[in-house]
């Protein structure tokens, strides 16, 4: 006679394994594949090479669209030749975070960088190609300090260089974030000063009583160099004496959040790079309002005069546009009372950085408010 109880438990059993085979191949289906509806992401965004003696540090913005998954990694390669190559990568690096050091390079030799970012369902699409020679873009100026008027603007100072040990001087770049450590979206503003002999700079727009930390570098023919270190901690409208920010645990580049100066030169649309000023005007002389619209591969400007001119002469104003593929710096210019143009001949769907500058004989003001805002196809 059939033992019942013993069929029962073999069935059971059977039941037992078959679920949990079940359940084992749905779990390594899951595990193995991308995330649900997820695509590769986007190429990442400004992405900024600087040199020091025989090292690059290498920072980036994230890609505009991350394909559905927030896990993103990223890798910086190096080439000896401008990809696309069927040349081997020099070096790289890989890491979740915005910036990375790559070393054992060879000063003075010129090297080409780009950025993929990848998730789940891949690699995205390298970023535009970026040069730099290491040793040769400029060494970070010293003794980089900042303070601020009742106002809220910024004064930047450093000791300038006396030399520079290749390539051609084109300005110094100073700039201030909301943090310390430098991450996505803490970019807050930069001027720029023109003569290798300057030693000081002017940046407004700022939030009174908000807390910000300077950094200045050198920009050459050849790229941007290292930016100085420490970054100096300054509050915006307070004129107490400014204080040497607190050294990072971790020496990280400055962020690509910054905005990226070119090279004086002219885009294949027709397009000029920006001049360098003179010099900056004092106080708070910047225009005000500033809206900008995106139109198709265009972008309208508008604006206020500024409250305060220092007793100058307004002569015009300048709308910058900086960013796209050519990483150029295009602009359109008014007469001093005419508040709106518009810059044409930008590249479709591309993120720019923009701001409006006061001109006065000789001098233009700091930025106003700078803006992201990418173009219509």
């Amino acid at each position: 006679m059939l033992d019942t109880s013993w069929s029962k438990h073999l069935v059971l059993n059977q039941f037992f394994l078959t679920s949990v085979l079940l359940v084992s191949l749905v779990l390594s289906v899951v595990q193995s594949s991308p995330s649900f509806g997820a695509n590769p992401p986007s190429a990442p965004q400004y992405v900024e090479p600087m040199s020091d003696t025989n090292q690059v540090a290498i920072t980036w913005d994230p890609p505009s669209s991350n394909g559905g998954d927030s896990l993103l990694n990223y890798t910086a390669r190096i080439w000896t030749v401008p990809p696309p190559t069927n040349s081997a990568i020099f070096a790289s690096c890989t890491t979740t975070q915005l910036g990375c050091i790559i070393g054992g390079l060879i000063a003075g030799n010129v090297y080409y960088v780009d950025v993929i970012a990848s998730n789940s369902a891949g690699a995205g699409a390298p970023s535009a190609v970026k040069s730099i020679s290491p040793g040769a873009a400029g060494r970070a100026p010293t003794n980089v300090t900042a303070t601020s008027d009742s106002k809220g603007l910024l004064t930047i100072r450093w000791t300038p260089l006396t030399s520079l040990s290749a390539g051609v001087f084109a300005w110094y770049a100073a700039e201030v974030f909301t943090g310390m450590e430098i991450s996505a979206g803490s970019y807050a503003g930069f001027c720029t000063s023109g003569a290798i002999t300057d030693s000081s700079c002017l940046i407004g727009g700022l939030k009174l009583g908000a807390t910000y930390y300077a950094q200045v570098r050198t920009y050459s023919s050849l790229g941007s160099g290292f930016p100085s270190f420490p970054r100096i901690k300054v509050i915006a409208g307070s004129q107490a004496a400014p204080t040497a920010s607190p050294t990072p645990t971790k020496t990280t580049p400055s962020a690509s959040n910054s905005a990226k100066a070119t090279p004086n030169s002219t885009s294949k649309n027709g397009s000029q790079a920006s001049p360098i000023a003179t010099g900056l005007a004092s106080g708070m002389s910047y225009p005000r309002n500033v809206k900008v619209i995106s139109l198709s591969k265009a972008l309208r400007f508008s604006w206020s005069p500024p409250k305060y001119t220092g007793g100058l002469k307004i002569i015009g104003y300048r709308a910058d546009a900086l960013g796209g593929s050519d990483k150029l710096i295009h602009e359109c210019r008014t007469k001093a009372k005419v508040f709106t143009c518009t810059i044409k001949n930008l590249e479709p769907k591309q993120v720019y950085n923009v701001a409006v500058y006061t001109m006065f004989a000789g001098k233009e003001s700091p930025s106003s408010k700078i803006f992201r805002v990418i173009t219509k196809s």
